[in-house]
């Protein structure tokens, strides 16, 4: 396979930090292939190594966000000076969009495609609102969506909430504001609703897939000189 993207991209060997990017984009590939897809997700080889003596430990330390709601996640409260902060998770989401340049759509595809495919902090079930962890499907909207379901907060700060069968009264899934927003803000809840339709699952598989490749590409500068565009 390294050797088949090698020929393709006229690059003859791979950095770690390719072998990382690469590994995901096969990754992406192959859970599409378990719904049943087939999705290509572009990949462009030319990242170099940074060494330890080359990065500055402590400003990185400085710097590590309390919050991502593409993961799901959010710094143990203790270690957080404002408490009130765990009230707006959703804005951090929103912002963390914005510094990864995607758009409102591109935003709502890649957080339900990372749920399914399990990629939250420590792999926790948070959002992950399907029976089919690591395959690309549409489940997370189809059931963040869900009438069926009732959802209640399940902590002091209303941050994680528990969602409920309305019949049986089984708690089904575990969810955080985040993915609550999703379906209660009027934008983005229509672009769930369309990627919740019996026929978007190729729409969503592909969509995913762009906005992909668009974050594991920002940071090479040297491309925008080009025409590549994820």
């Amino acid at each position: 396979f390294l050797r088949e993207q090698e020929e393709k991209c006229g690059v003859k060997g791979i950095s770690l930090a390719d072998l990382i990017i690469l590994g995901g984009c096969a990754a992406v590939e192959e859970a599409a292939r378990k719904a049943g897809l087939e999705v290509e997700v572009e990949f462009v080889p030319g990242r170099v190594d940074a060494e330890q003596e080359h990065i500055d430990v402590d400003f990185y330390r400085e710097i590590e966000p309390f919050a991502d709601g593409f993961r799901n996640y959010f710094r143990d409260p203790g270690t957080i000076d404002e408490e009130d902060v765990y009230t707006t998770p959703e804005y951090f989401l929103v912002d963390k969009a914005q510094l990864l340049r995607l758009s409102v759509p591109e935003m709502v595809v890649l957080l339900g495609g990372l749920r399914v495919l399990g990629a939250t902090f420590r792999y926790e079930r948070h959002g992950v609102l399907t029976d089919r962890p690591g395959v690309l499907t549409n489940d997370y909207f189809v059931h963040l969506l869900d009438m069926g379901f009732e959802w209640q907060a399940a902590d002091s700060h209303r941050y994680l909430f528990k969602g409920y069968e309305r019949r049986s009264g089984a708690e089904r899934w575990i969810a955080t504001r985040v993915d609550l927003a999703v379906a209660h803000h009027d934008e983005l809840r229509a672009i769930a609703e369309a990627y919740a339709a019996d026929d978007a699952k190729e729409m969503f598989a592909r969509d995913f897939a762009r906005a992909w490749s668009k974050v594991m590409h920002l940071d090479r500068f040297d491309l925008r000189k080009g025409n590549f565009d994820p």
